[in-house]
């Protein structure tokens, strides 16, 4: 059963959007395709300094190993992290 790692990161809300956006195409997607497991991801920025992801895996070991790659000193702050189970996917 798939299962999904679902990260919060502090983000400056003023910070540059094409910025964020070559920091997550050039090193943080591809190293998250890289894992072993991964199925897909999304990265989502809330506007008021919250950024969100979700990255599905095959299983709950290929998530839960993926954790500490996905969340990397001297990466944005992490607010919170947590693996859940894909129950329903449209």
């Amino acid at each position: 059963m798939a299962h999904a790692v679902v990260i919060q990161v502090k983000l400056d809300p003023n910070s540059d959007v094409e910025h964020r956006h070559a920091v997550l195409n050039d090193y943080v997607i591809p190293e998250a395709k890289a894992l072993p497991g991964f199925q897909k991801g999304m990265w989502m920025n809330d506007g008021v300094g919250t950024g969100t992801c979700i990255i599905v895996f095959d299983t709950e070991d290929d998530a839960a190993s993926a954790v500490a790659p996905l969340t990397p000193a001297g990466g944005p702050p992490v607010i919170a992290s947590g693996i859940h189970v894909v129950e329903v996917e449209v």
